[in-house]
């Protein structure tokens, strides 16, 4: 890997006068999504089977009305790690006030994911500590430029397997449809996953069921979920369109 075209993305949070004795450097977000990119699609590629999409995002292809994705998942402006979960084709989000379908490479949304923070698997637990699944853009040595360099890719590298078994393992877990409505009643039992994913996991689930003909009230549950009348009837005519072809 040729590191030479990143060094124009370095920049110091040091003052000017204090420079020369500090050469810690940070990356740019454009040099640093283009490192993510450089180092983990190959990764991706390889283990996965999935695409860079760009914006931190690798996906890949519909496959019975849904597709899997992965993505960073940042806990600071300088750094992250990597959150995965399922996009579906007829689900839609909410945008600008009414319910609009995230089906295309540059408007895809992550209906429900887990991550590192609270994973129910604990298969990777005493193997390594949450930082090691963590990669950031900052603490670059200058003056030691090729080699930090280096190591900093040996780091990103090392993060991704360490997670590379729990996301294995998720997958697997919701290979199904009635499997991935298991595991959303399962994250909808952490309140930290019902705080960072919001009322996205209650209408997965609600959608979920309805296309495998779960539950007999899902479509009051989905007019419970809004206080806008707009808003409600916007998603209620999505509701309406949930394919009937599951088998």
């Amino acid at each position: 890997m040729e590191f030479e075209k990143y060094k124009k993305y370095l920049i110091s949070t040091w003052l000017p006068e204090y420079e020369a004795e500090h050469t810690e450097r940070d990356l740019m977000v454009e040099g640093w999504n283009m490192l993510l990119d450089e180092v983990f699609s190959p990764l991706i590629a390889k283990e996965l089977g999935m695409r860079y999409l760009g914006n931190r995002i690798w996906a890949d292809d519909y496959c019975n009305h849904r597709r899997r994705v992965l993505s960073l998942f940042q806990q600071t402006d300088l750094g992250g790690s990597f959150k995965w979960g399922w996009n579906y084709d007829f689900i839609p989000k909410m945008s600008a006030k009414k319910a609009v379908y995230v089906r295309t490479d540059k408007s895809i949304f992550t209906h429900f994911f887990e991550n590192i923070w609270e994973n129910h698997n604990k298969i990777v637990e005493g193997k390594c500590q949450k930082a090691d699944m963590t990669f950031n853009r900052c603490y670059i040595d200058s003056a030691d430029f090729e080699n930090s360099m280096r190591q900093r890719v040996k780091a990103y590298e090392a993060a991704f397997y360490y997670t590379l078994p729990l996301i294995r393992s998720f997958y697997e877990e919701t290979k199904t449809y009635e499997q991935s409505i298991k595991m959303i009643n399962t994250l909808l039992e952490s309140s930290y996953y019902r705080l960072i994913q919001g009322n996205y996991l209650y209408l997965t689930k609600i959608f979920l069921q309805q296309y495998v003909s779960l539950g007999e009230e899902n479509e009051k549950e989905l007019r419970e979920l809004f206080v806008n009348d707009n808003i409600r009837e916007s998603f209620l005519k999505k509701f309406a369109q949930i394919p009937k072809d599951y088998r």
